[in-house]
């Protein structure tokens, strides 16, 4: 693996963790499901607002849009992490799990291991959380790509996106939730 792949997981993670909410000023709205409903309708709006800029305007838009989506989608995990009173485990391994199994990583699941009814989530330093991160950061880079291509046919693309958006949230939501109500004990491996 070169220095620059390791340097943009590093990178990746970071700015993904800084979108964190503040563990003290999270809201509990409702159970679950409930929660995963409104988060999945802001993230369809915003995509859609944010598609149906044109061209160079609409590129712009991009960034901001993901980052957005992103901050929408890690309030979602940490608010299901505190409803299930297991706020005190949401660490980068876990978040990275999430967001791996809802984008289709299959790499997220070496960061998981289950035994019996307890999940086993393991150090971030292990090389399947680097994998994972590089996994997922393809993904994104790639639903970059798409979104460029589609802000010059807005009109068609703008709803394809904000319903991918909504799918991607609505999956980001369930695996959280699926997660959270197990047991978690939280592996120091370093490698």
């Amino acid at each position: 693996m070169s220095t620059a792949g390791i340097g943009f997981e590093k990178l990746f993670v970071e700015t993904m963790m800084g979108l964190a909410p503040d563990p003290g000023k999270i809201r509990v709205d409702g159970a679950p499901i409930d929660m995963t409903d409104i988060a999945s309708n802001k993230c369809f709006s915003l995509s859609f607002a944010s598609g149906m800029m044109p061209g160079p305007f609409g590129m712009a838009t991009i960034l901001p849009e993901l980052a957005a989506i992103t901050k929408i989608q890690m309030d979602l995990i940490y608010k299901i992490a505190k409803y299930h009173d297991k706020l005190d485990k949401v660490n980068r391994p876990l978040v990275l799990y999430v967001f791996a199994c809802a984008l289709g990583v299959t790499a997220g699941r070496l960061l998981v291991q289950k035994v019996g009814s307890r999940m086993i989530i393991k150090a971030l330093s292990t090389q399947a959380a680097q994998k994972t991160a590089t996994a997922i950061g393809a993904r994104i880079g790639s639903s970059f790509v798409q979104r460029s291509a589609g802000r010059w046919l807005c009109v068609a693309t703008a709803p394809v996106f904000a319903l991918l958006s909504k799918r991607m949230t609505e999956k980001v939501g369930q695996y959280a939730d699926d997660l959270f109500r197990q047991d978690i004990d939280i592996e120091k491996i370093e490698v």
